[in-house]
This record gives C-alpha cells, structure tokens and sequence, in this order.
C-alpha cells in the first residue's frame, strides 16, 4: 500500500487529490565536497470548492535533515517553520485553525519522509512550499573518486509505509520538474555525468555561462530541458582527492545574524581496508513475522531478502533463514551450502 506524496484534503488519501495540482517544482543542490544543501520549490494550486486542511508529504535522502521550511499562500501570506516541541507545536496549530486562520505543522513521519499540514487553504489559492534541506553524498559503488546523487522519483517502504508516488509524475504537460546542482570540489573535478538524464554542464564556474576565472574545482550542472520525472535523476561527480582524509570549515559571522562568530569543521574519513579473502562465510537471516508486520510490511521484507540471497558469495557460503514471531522457526536445522537447490526452497 502506497501513500500519496503531494497535497491532499486530510482524510481523502487520493479521492480528492486532483483538486491540488502541482504546477511547477524546481530544486537547486550546492554541493561543497560530499556535503549538499538542497532548495526545493513546488507550487500547487488549489481547485477545491470550499476550504479545506490538506497535507503535504515530501520525501528526503536517508541522511537528510530539514533547516527551513516555509509556506507561500497566494504570493502574500508567508507560514514559516519554528522548531517547538510536538504536543505544544500541535496545539499551536489547532488552535490556529480553529480561529480561522491558514496555519502550517510539519512533523517527521519516517526517518526520510516528513508531513506538513496546512489549514483553511481557500479556494482557486495558490500555495508554494519552500523546503531546505541538508545531507550527505554518497560514494559511487564503482569508485571512492566519485559522488553519487540521486534525486528519487519513489522511496521505497522501509518498516512502515512511506510515500511512493510524487505529484510531478502524473501526465499534465505542465508538470515539469528543474533541476539545478552547483558543484564546489576540494580538488580538480575529472568527470561529471548523468546515466539517466541529458544534461547540460558548465565547468569552472557555477553559472551556465563562464565568467571570470576558470576554477577546476567548480561546476555547474542542469537539466538540459525541463522533464516528466519518470525515473530517478542520478548525477556522478569524479574529483582528485575524493578518497584522501580532509577536513572542511563553514563559518558563520555575526554579520550573518550570528550571535558570536562561530565554526563548524567537518572531517572526512574514506575508510581503504586491504582484507584476505574469507575461506567460507556463513549467513543468518532473521525475519519477523509477528502481527505488526502484516500486510505490505511482510512484502517489502520478502523482497529484500529476495535480493540479499540472489546477493551472496557463490563460492564456499552457507546460509539460513530464521523467522520468528510468537516462537523461532529456523528454514533447516543447520544452515546449507548456497546453491541453486537451497535458492529454490528459501
């Protein structure tokens, strides 16, 4: 089961969704080493007949955490993020509600998925959602020289139900998704591509166009038109010294709004480990059964351990499966050796 990712009534999950369409969304990364700062826009426009509470989800990187939010109403009213504790921050919102004013409430509902509430969005309103976000980037697969960032167009359900349906997928040919990614390397960059998208790429500086002096550390990425999001926009970036310890600074002035000067250093550790070959290896997959995992939680673990086994070391490996909910039920009573035959039974 699915939850919708937009902006709905409360209560309707996809009934009414169509009354809030989105009409445009645009993301701009700046990436300083393997540190990214994520601006997100989405605009939406409101078709309901009557006022209505909606909600609004929205996905994140696993490693991601939010550090502004704001809500724009018809290009006037600006609902602005303050951090306050849960039970005071809801009470703030009811009774904001109840008053009749247009209030917002943004919670995390899963470590990547957050929910912003928005009541009394009026009719033919315009509403533009603002989210700032920062995360880490992580190392490609293939090499410790280069970035991997990925732009999701679906997350995955974890143990509980996130969201797996973005509102700038459905067929409105106004539906367009920008994206922009502004790269600050600590070294030369070699390389920077996109196995899933056409992009265009100025080197040197973080504009389309180069002005002043070329900097081999600088770059600046974008879609090279504005596009349905059919798949994940995946971006690799390849720069010297990815793979060296390094420690990066940011400094906040008083001119800035800072109480005092202050900085914040951030140490880089790319792990290297020479290791010999394992002369066998032996796996344990436990899995819950029990009740609170019933339902499209039970499926999405049988889909990864699907991927796990097909996953493992053909040569000299073991392996058993151990499910348990009011008791334990090993698959065999010791484990056996990874083959096609233990494959097919597990």
């Amino acid at each position: 089961m699915a939850v919708t990712v937009g902006i709905v009534p409360v209560g309707s999950g996809w009934i009414l969704r169509e009354e809030y369409p989105l009409v445009r969304s645009r993301c701009n990364y700046s990436v300083a080493d393997v540190y990214v700062v994520a601006e997100i826009v989405q605009d939406y426009h409101s078709n309901a007949p009557v006022d209505r509470d909606v909600e609004y989800v929205f996905p994140l990187p696993p490693s991601g955490a939010v550090c502004s939010f704001k809500a724009v109403i018809n290009d006037t009213q600006v609902i602005r993020g303050v951090v306050k504790e849960k039970r005071e921050a809801k009470k703030a919102y009811d009774q904001a509600v109840a008053e009749g004013k247009t209030a917002g409430l943004l919670q995390q509902e899963h470590a990547d998925v957050f929910r912003v509430s928005l009541g009394n969005i009026m009719p033919r309103a315009k509403i533009s959602v603002h989210i700032s976000f920062v995360s880490i980037v992580p190392h490609d697969g293939s090499s410790p020289q280069t970035l991997r960032i990925t732009m999701p167009t679906a997350i995955a359900p974890r143990y509980g139900l996130a969201p797996t349906n973005f509102p700038w997928f459905g067929n409105n040919a106004q539906n367009r998704f920008e994206l922009s990614v502004s790269v600050q390397m600590n070294g030369p960059i070699t390389s920077i591509s996109s196995p899933s998208h056409p992009i265009g790429l100025t080197l040197g500086c973080h504009q389309r166009e180069l002005t002043g002096d070329y900097e081999p550390s600088k770059a600046f990425v974008y879609l090279s038109t504005p596009t349905m999001l059919d798949r994940d926009v995946v971006i690799l970036i390849s720069a010297q010294g990815l793979d060296t310890p390094r420690c990066s600074v940011e400094r906040w002035l008083k001119s800035e709004g800072a109480k005092e000067t202050t900085d914040a250093y951030a140490l880089t550790l790319v792990p290297k480990f020479e290791l010999p070959a394992l002369p066998s290896q032996e796996y344990i997959f436990l899995v819950d059964r029990s009740g609170s995992m019933a339902g499209g939680r039970i499926t999405a673990v049988k889909a990864a351990l699907q991927i796990l086994l097909r996953s493992l070391p053909s040569y000299n490996t073991s392996f058993n499966i151990i499910s348990f909910g009011s008791h334990c039920t090993p698959l065999w009573s010791t484990s056996q050796p990874y083959t096609a035959g233990s494959m097919e039974q597990a």
